[in-house]
């Protein structure tokens, strides 16, 4: 079997729904509801649904964590947009986990992890959407995902093209899922006090759909694909793992920015180093 390589700018235009439709299943978005009149909505970011040592719940990043901690000490709801539904839940069945001491903006380490008890709510969660299991051998994965050529996926939830009306006691909301691809190019991939990281290039071109600002999308995950052509020439996905949780963007310079995330082995292995062997309510 040969190889072939194809340009980014390249992929057709339906293959990003292809992507979307492949990761929209574990992704989610986050924000806190109060039940007070009038209601208050307020965005957290975004995760990704995961499973890690038998106990389910989502990952993101850590300066997310922080509002998810915030509404449960003020006993509001948590509010997870699943696919094109959305769970609420409440704080007493929600365990906020710190992976990290976070000490940098732009490096972090920047992870944490919402555990979900195990209830009828859970189950319901898991009936809507997908688990990404976290017992994958990072060596593997990196061999596999994280070369130069690469192609990634990026994914969550960005605040400027997503709406929020609030009404009284009840509120209306408009969640978009944005699905960016990208190549790992040579650089892209550093360490940094033992952390390693990912730097997903966004370049701002005349037909280039992207957001002006990518905050929202902080926590989302980041995935690897590998794609063939089927019998029809198109273009498929062969496989695809979970490789990176997003968490800061910089600068738009000469029309160019870079959203950063954590890598394969940190959300693999060096975050769970001091996993607390129970939850801490």
């Amino acid at each position: 079997m040969g190889s072939e390589r194809i340009q980014l700018g390249s992929l057709p235009a339906d293959f990003r729904d292809v992507l979307m439709r492949e990761f929209v299943p574990y992704s989610v978005g986050l924000a806190s509801i109060s039940v007070a009149d009038p209601v208050k909505f307020i965005p957290l970011g975004s995760g990704t649904l995961v499973q890690r040592n038998g106990r389910t719940g989502i990952l993101t990043a850590d300066h997310c964590l922080r509002g998810v901690r915030a509404a449960k000490r003020a006993r509001q709801l948590v509010h997870l947009v699943l696919r094109d539904r959305s769970i609420d839940l409440p704080p007493e069945i929600i365990f906020e986990h710190s992976l990290v001491n976070r000490t940098d903006a732009e490096y972090g380490p920047d992870l944490g992890f919402i555990e979900i008890a195990n209830c009828e709510r859970l189950s319901s969660v898991k009936a809507i959407a997908s688990v990404w299991p976290l017992n994958r051998d990072p060596k593997v994965l990196l061999k596999e995902f994280g070369t130069v050529g690469c192609l990634l996926a990026s994914v969550g939830y960005p605040e400027e093209r997503c709406q929020t009306e609030v009404t009284g006691y009840s509120f209306r909301r408009v969640s978009y899922h944005l699905t960016c691809p990208h190549v790992i190019e040579k650089g892209n991939i550093k360490r940094r006090n033992g952390w390693d990281y990912i730097d997903s290039k966004c370049w701002y071109g005349a037909s280039n759909p992207l957001v002006t600002s990518f905050q929202g999308t902080s926590g989302g995950g980041i995935w690897g694909v590998k794609v063939h052509r089927n019998k029809d020439r198109k273009l498929v996905i062969q496989r695809s793992a979970f490789v990176g949780v997003q968490f800061y963007q910089t600068a738009l310079k000469r029309k160019t920015r870079y959203v950063r995330g954590h890598f394969i082995r940190s959300i693999y292995d060096l975050a769970w180093r001091n996993f607390p062997g129970a939850p801490v309510a």
